[in-house]
């Protein structure tokens, strides 16, 4: 009998294991594999890498379920993105990659010397990889999963075979990335091992968490900001008891927002439909269209696939310029400052039925906020530090689904919440360790927490906070709170900068430069320094300030400056928590 070939050449095993396939196949397909003798099976498994990109840890969660699938036929490991070089991709076989996108378009801070590495001029070629790309991000931002189209397309100029297409998933990733999954599964020649991921799903379902948000009680809700304040910075404490909830200072809290009804009653009748009409929601459920509309879908958010579904059912002559165009700049312009109430009125839509007009709209997400609290310093609470979005637009009053639901529409509700870990904002294990933090402005959110975690805990190690806001009479959030904490010495300094209380701005980033001398001192003896708040210029700022005190203070060149910021980052001696 001559040996059939199945497998080929570039399947993603060793010549051993394609002589093996290869030799079963043919038997079976020639009638002997039942009366015959089975060839053995070869006793090494496939190896397989796979990488992650994570600043909040959905990235490394994902991994690390991917590999307990493949643990029955390959040889799976899990690696950081900061511990694997361009140059150790080169001599892997077969890789999967798993990345989200952070801050503005940027890679994840475990994740930037890889992605600067494998974008040089100078990176080594990938030929005989095999991979797959995998990425997690957001549609509201410009720069949608840009890290994975961006690893995905340089590992194929650089010679390596995509085994299948990357996949680019929005927020709701888990569907997504079981499908991507089951694919890498199949090109690679595995199978999933058998676990209970049915019970874990069902005991998953029934527990309070993302899948099934706590409906918790308000227990205190104010604003921070004194009268006279241009803006609005409320301080809301949640309860956990009974929730079986457990977090640690640095993580996040998801709040599930609710829409505001006259907001949904105006689209309603905007597009002619019954209040009453039965449609579907996201969690294959059904609802009325009003109560789909207040607490299923998204009717604040446009995007161009939403404009291009509604342009096709609306006679609009400008939705038409617009979508035949297809510049994203107009695009941009058209979205700006605008909602779905504006399509509803301005641009009506004849839609065949109220399911047909949800069937366009994207699920209500939750919105995530640093927790302020310590869970040492308050049992059985957890506290948020939130900025009330308002503005107009074009002739409307707005505001931020999440932020005015929390200030204007939640009092006697039970909002539902869960947490979120973030593994990579956390304090160091070393009490004796010095700490500096920059949060201006909600910024200063998990630095409440952070500080009331070392006074919980007696760390001896010195704190440092850097604050930010517009005036110091009306905008000094947990004055009192920081004063008591200075007083028994949990708060070793505190350095303010309120940008409006003299004729020149002064931000956090001036106040830093300032203060380089003694900043480079602490980082000297093994300190560690962290950042929350605006991802687009404030924390570039603050950055582009630790470069110079590197350079002044440390005496370093540029280049030495750069690599010691990443020598910090890769030593989670400097960690954002940035958006």
């Amino acid at each position: 009998m001559s040996l059939l070939k199945i497998v080929p050449d570039s399947a993603p095993f060793s010549p051993e294991q394609r002589e093996w396939l290869n030799s079963f196949f043919s038997m079976h397909l020639s009638g002997q594999a039942a009366g015959g003798a089975m060839p053995s099976a070869p006793v090494a498994k496939v190896p397989i890498s796979i990488i992650w990109g994570s600043q909040t840890g959905n990235a490394e969660g994902c991994c690390k379920k991917l590999a307990k699938a493949m643990k029955e036929r390959f040889e799976a490991e899990v690696i950081d993105m900061a511990e694997i070089s361009a140059a150790d991709l080169a001599a892997k076989k077969n890789l999967l990659v798993v990345t989200s996108t952070y801050g503005d378009g940027e890679a994840p801070d475990n994740a930037g010397d890889l992605h600067s590495a494998l974008m040089a001029d100078d990176a080594p070629k990938m030929k005989g990889l095999n991979f797959a790309v995998f990425g997690l991000g957001d549609t509201e931002y410009p720069d949608f999963c840009q890290t994975a189209k961006d690893f995905d397309k340089r590992l194929g100029e650089l010679g390596g075979v995509r085994m299948i297409d990357r996949v680019d998933a929005d927020v709701d990733f888990e569907d997504p990335f079981d499908e991507w999954k089951a694919s890498v599964l199949e090109i690679f020649g595995g199978a999933a091992v058998a676990t209970d991921d049915a019970a874990e799903a069902e005991e998953e379902d029934l527990a309070f968490g993302k899948k099934n948000p706590f409906p918790s009680t308000v227990v205190n809700n104010y604003n921070l900001n004194k009268e006279g304040s241009q803006r609005e910075t409320h301080h809301v404490e949640f309860t956990l008891t009974d929730s079986g909830l457990e977090y640690e200072a640095g993580d996040a809290l998801a709040v599930v927002p609710v829409n505001p009804e006259a907001q949904v009653d105006e689209i309603i009748e905007a597009l002619g439909f019954k209040p009453t009409a039965e449609v579907p929601t996201p969690n294959k459920k059904t609802a009325t269209l009003r109560e789909a509309l207040i607490n299923h879908y998204d009717i604040r958010s446009l995007n161009k696939k939403l404009i291009q579904a509604w342009q096709s059912k609306s006679g609009a002559p400008f939705l038409r310029s617009l979508v035949e165009a297809d510049k994203k700049e107009d695009y941009d312009d058209f979205i700006w400052g605008r909602e779905l109430v504006d399509l509803a009125v301005d641009y009506p839509a004849d839609f065949d039925d109220a399911e047909e007009f949800v069937g366009v709209l994207k699920k209500l997400q939750p919105r995530l906020y640093s927790i302020s609290s310590s869970p040492k310093a308050h049992p059985g609470e957890v506290h948020l530090t939130v900025a009330i979005v308002r503005h107009d637009s074009h002739g409307r009053q707005r505001g931020g689904v999440c932020s005015t639901y929390m200030s204007d529409r939640m009092e006697g509700e039970k909002p539902g919440v869960f947490v979120h870990s973030n593994k990579a904002f956390r304090l160091p294990e070393d009490l004796t360790k010095p700490v500096i933090m920059c949060g201006p402005g909600t910024g200063i959110a998990p630095f409440r927490a952070f500080l009331e975690e070392r006074e919980a805990t007696e760390a001896p190690g010195k704190n440092w906070l850097f604050f930010g806001n517009p005036h110091s009479a009306t905008d000094f959030l947990y004055e009192e709170q920081l004063g008591e904490m200075q007083k028994k010495g949990v708060l070793t300094k505190l350095t303010t900068a309120f940008s409006r209380d003299q004729k020149e701005k002064i931000y956090v980033q001036d106040r830093m430069i300032e203060e380089g001398a003694e900043i480079w001192n602490w980082f000297e003896e093994g300190g560690y320094f962290y950042i929350c708040g605006d991802a687009s210029r404030m924390a570039k700022d603050v950055d582009k300030a630790l470069h110079t005190i590197a350079e002044v203070h440390g005496k370093l060149s540029e280049s030495e400056a750069e690599d010691y910021i990443k020598k910090l980052k890769k030593e989670k001696r400097y960690a954002r928590d940035v958006y």
